[in-house]
């Protein structure tokens, strides 16, 4: 089997998500044009891509704003589509997912959603304000042998606009990823999440759904030991529920008295110490599995479970898996610059230069309803450039030896696990236009897409899209 013949197979399974055929054959379309374009992230350039004339400009731009169809929906049917994978990476038989957020710069005055948002990075290359999005990210880890990804499964902007109507009691980012969460994960799953989220907001409810968290405390963090109630006394006021106080980090023992293990942290085998705790933590009937974790650097870190079954050692290379999430956000950014929209809201006046929440109160019901199509706009670029980097991972880990027979260059270093990088399977793919193309391809559905729609493609001679004008969107 080819490689753009497998994508195609997969592309099918979610044609449920789409109630209108014109509509589902734009996502395939536009799906192929950010696989295939080597012009920066646009809607013009994925037309482009494809082959098709600036004719077709406008309705590819229509996609965005279509009301056809859910982006929620399109990405409940991708994640569907990712629990049943083979290469699903698993801990104890259970998926793992893996959640976090991610601030986008946007410059754009007249974007929906754009605020000042603060950057907590070590990084001196990062300035500690930017003006942009914020948006929060749910996907599954998947893996053979020793390679792994995250795979995206939806990313969802949670930040800057305040709903109409809203009081005091808003939704948190904690609030809104505890619940992106519930609604996404499997029951009985695992999920990674960054010590950001390592509150009783986000504990509790997993619970009720019988999920289990895996996140790092914070180092200050306060546990409580289980309260033995003498029966001969009954003092007054309410009966005592929790034991005493216990500061974690003066639980720390010297590295002989630790448990030792080995473990793949970080693409490398890692010795590290740890002790086990079971304390109460969020409810005084439920106890907490805390690993209190040091690393041959020397640093000290404090992991939970709600999961008292799993080891030490595997609550720890558990976590070390979250990783995972900022390599692909990278590659979302630098190879399909995923976050590269351009979409503005001509009603909206333009925002100041470090801007607030935007009200959706200060604004009429009609016009609600546009910034809403607008937000959904751009949650759809992002996901259609989260799902196509999903495919090349997924490729990565199904076809390597037929993408490496199709890699036409070399690169100095080269992945150690054996199996090519999101990059290399696109560059592969690429190298393959001209076939994905070609007018004897009947059977592909893009190719019966192209031939509906564009005259040039029925032209022995198919336009290269670095040769044709670039529009902006």
């Amino acid at each position: 089997m080819e490689i753009y013949e497998r994508i195609e197979q997969i592309v099918v399974t979610l044609r449920p998500a789409f109630s209108r055929a014109a509509t589902y054959e734009w996502f395939v379309l536009l799906l192929w044009g950010v696989l295939l374009t080597n012009q920066p992230a646009a809607v013009s350039s994925y037309v482009n891509g494809i082959g098709l004339s600036e004719d077709y400009y406008h309705q590819a731009l229509h996609w965005f704003h279509s009301s056809a169809f859910s982006i929620d929906q399109l990405c409940n049917r991708w994640g569907e589509w990712l629990r049943a994978s083979a290469h699903s990476k698993r801990l104890r038989g259970q998926l793992v997912y893996v959640g976090d957020g991610i601030k986008v710069g946007k410059e754009g005055r007249q974007m929906p959603g754009v605020k000042g948002l603060h950057q907590e990075s070590a990084d001196v290359h990062k300035p500690t304000w930017i003006r942009g999005h914020y948006f929060s990210a749910l996907g599954l880890l998947q893996g053979s042998g020793k390679a792994l990804f995250w795979v995206p499964m939806i990313l969802k902007l949670h930040d800057g606009i305040e709903s109409a109507g809203s009081a005091r009691g808003e939704k948190t980012l904690v609030d809104k990823m505890a619940e992106l969460c519930i609604e996404q994960m499997a029951p009985g799953s695992y999920g990674l999440l960054d010590a950001y989220y390592a509150t009783v907001k986000v504990l509790r409810p997993f619970r009720q759904k019988g999920l289990h968290l895996i996140t790092r405390a914070r180092i200050s963090t306060v546990a409580c030991a289980a309260f033995c109630r003498c029966p001969a006394k009954h003092g007054p006021g309410r009966p005592r529920k929790w034991g005493s106080q216990i500061q974690l980090k003066d639980l720390f023992a010297p590295l002989a008295q630790c448990a030792k293990a080995s473990v793949w942290l970080y693409g490398k085998p890692t010795t590290v110490h740890y002790q086990t705790f079971l304390f109460h933590w969020d409810d005084a009937d439920e106890l907490v599995l805390f690993v209190l974790t040091q690393l041959p650097c020397g640093r000290r870190i404090i992991l939970l479970s709600s999961d008292i079954n799993l080891t030490g050692s595997e609550v720890i290379e558990a976590y070390g898996w979250r990783f995972k999430i900022e390599v692909t956000f990278r590659t979302l950014v630098h190879l399909l610059g995923g976050f590269a929209y351009r979409f503005w809201l001509k009603l909206m006046d333009p925002s100041s230069q470090w801007p607030e929440r935007f009200k959706l109160d200060d604004y009429h019901p009609l016009e609600r309803l546009q910034i809403e199509q607008k937000v959904e706009a751009f949650e759809r670029f992002v996901n259609l450039n989260a799902i196509a980097l999903g495919l090349l991972q997924i490729l990565a880990l199904e076809m390597p030896q037929q993408i490496w027979a199709r890699f036409p260059r070399w690169f100095r270093t080269l992945p150690k696990h054996g199996y090519p990088s999101e990059q290399i399977v696109r560059i592969s793919l690429q190298q393959q236009r001209d076939e994905v193309l070609s007018k004897s391809m009947p059977q592909l559905l893009l190719a019966q897409l192209l031939a509906s729609k564009s005259e040039a493609y029925k032209s022995p001679n198919i336009p290269n899209p670095d040769s044709l004008t670039l529009t902006t969107n």
